[in-house]
């Protein structure tokens, strides 16, 4: 049986830190954001990784990032944007715990996202639906789908929770069976 880790899945912009924080508080588990921890690991903004380092060592550092919340319990962990398209990470995960894919449509990001340097892989429409195009088969095969469209952050953890709360009372028969729920 898989630990008790959640991780939220999606693309950049649709509150996986956000949501992540809020249901960490209605569990009482701890909130872990990958990315703030490679930064305050190795003292530098994921934009500065990228920038001296490259993004090849910056796929490293978050495999490591991954590897280190093997012994973790009771943890909500959002990943960034491109950590769940590496085979070994979502090997990882799916040993760890459940992913939960955030699903918003591009416009909805494209709102959320002004292009700025904080975001080292988005820099304007034509590459953002690219790049979203390519991480979307990745998303998803998380264990879970919820389409946010429609919903606040705490419309979410309601989602997830509820989620949840079937696992623990054995009404869910498989995994499978919840991808496409909404």
């Amino acid at each position: 049986m898989r630990r008790e880790l959640i991780f939220l899945v999606g693309f950049m912009g649709v509150g996986k830190s956000t949501v992540g924080a809020l249901l960490a508080v209605r569990l009482g588990w701890e909130f872990i954001d990958l990315d703030q921890e490679i930064e305050k690991t190795h003292s530098q903004s994921i934009r500065e990784i990228f920038e001296h380092q490259g993004e090849l060592q910056f796929r490293r550092m978050e495999t490591e990032a991954l590897q280190n919340l093997k012994q973790r319990v009771r943890c909500v962990v959002a990943l960034g944007g491109g950590a769940f398209t590496d085979e070994n990470n979502r090997s990882l995960i799916r040993d760890m715990g459940y992913s939960f894919f955030l699903d918003c449509p591009l416009e909805i990001i494209m709102n959320r996202c002004p292009i700025d340097l904080s975001r080292p892989l988005f820099k304007n429409r034509p590459q953002l639906q690219e790049l979203l195009a390519l991480r979307l088969p990745h998303y998803q095969t998380s264990d879970y789908r919820i389409e946010i469209s429609n919903l606040t952050p705490e419309g979410i953890v309601d989602r997830i929770a509820e989620q949840m709360a079937d696992w623990y009372s054995g009404s869910s028969e498989h995994l499978g069976n919840e991808r496409s729920g909404a």
